[in-house]
């Protein structure tokens, strides 16, 4: 499938019991399972609650974490919520971050798709409708992208952005940038609580969605993991640079694109700099693309 173009797939959105849902991934139905079978890295769906279904990847999001190995972040909910609003579902009845026993709930939905991540969850931007036939291709314009919950995230802070190289268009990023730009500009929504830049972690508590700093998720997760490598706190020795050279897997890689047009290409560890339980990042994570594992 050329760069641009997508797999229009109809079906809904869907949560049972024990499943949870977040800001940038719910579980999805389509009307033709089939559809899915053409496209790059294909993977089978998976059973859960009894419906064959996939755990989709919202495209180039990526929202404070709400359970990331029992650990979450400040505006998690937050940000669940503003995806069910957005459905047009009031939040007020899901006052919980795992679904409850006996829930059951689905919406219509279409998604756009050109492939599967590493995974195995397809890679989309969500629509709640779109007249265009179930299975045709089609090209993503800047207006088709503005009817999509992935910019509408972006567009109102509901949502920091996640780009892999090589995954959308050169028009279709610089449009999602440039929302990023808008939402943080007029300090929308995670833009009042974000502390990336810098911030202090010694537990998780420090990060954590009672009293905690918010950071840029992929940070977050690697803390979370760097913190229960080090034994629940850091100390001399025993920190996030630390975890990254004993863990080169979560040295996550990206590309920074130069305003000559050239490409920089670094490392997490290149950017992030800890001293003592001060951890300073030096480069915007949502204007770079990380290369996939």
């Amino acid at each position: 499938m050329s760069l641009g173009f997508y797999r229009l797939i109809k079906g809904h959105l869907t949560v049972r019991q024990r499943q949870s849902p977040d800001g940038d991934s719910m579980r999805f139905v389509a009307n033709d399972m089939s559809l899915f079978e053409a496209l790059p890295r294909f993977s089978p769906p998976s059973e859960a609650g009894g419906v064959e279904s996939y755990q989709l990847r919202f495209q180039a999001i990526d929202t404070p974490e709400l359970h990331y190995g029992g650990a979450a972040q400040p505006h998690g909910i937050d940000s669940r919520n503003g995806l069910l609003q957005w459905l047009g579902v009031d939040p007020s009845d899901w006052d919980w971050a795992v679904a409850p026993s006996g829930f059951e709930w689905e919406k219509e939905a279409v998604i756009l798709c050109d492939g599967f991540e590493g995974h195995g969850r397809p890679i989309a931007f969500v629509l709640r409708d779109l007249d265009d036939k179930d299975g045709s291709d089609v090209k993503l314009t800047k207006s088709l992208l503005a009817k999509t919950y992935n910019y509408h995230a972006a567009d109102t802070g509901l949502a920091y952005l996640g780009l892999y190289s090589g995954g959308l268009s050169f028009e279709i990023q610089s449009s999602l940038i440039a929302a990023y730009k808008q939402a943080k500009a007029a300090n929308l929504g995670i833009w009042k609580l974000d502390r990336t830049r810098r911030f202090t972690v010694n537990t998780l508590d420090d990060i954590g969605p009672e009293r905690g700093s918010l950071i840029y998720p992929k940070i977050f997760r690697r803390c979370v993991d760097a913190l229960r490598w080090a034994g629940g706190e850091f100390e001399p020795g025993r920190d996030v640079d630390d975890f990254l050279v004993d863990s080169p897997d979560d040295n996550d890689k990206f590309v920074v694109h130069a305003r000559q047009g050239g490409q920089l290409k670094s490392r997490l560890s290149d950017v992030l700099e800890q001293v003592n339980n001060q951890i300073r990042i030096q480069i915007d994570f949502n204007t770079v693309e990380f290369v996939s594992k």
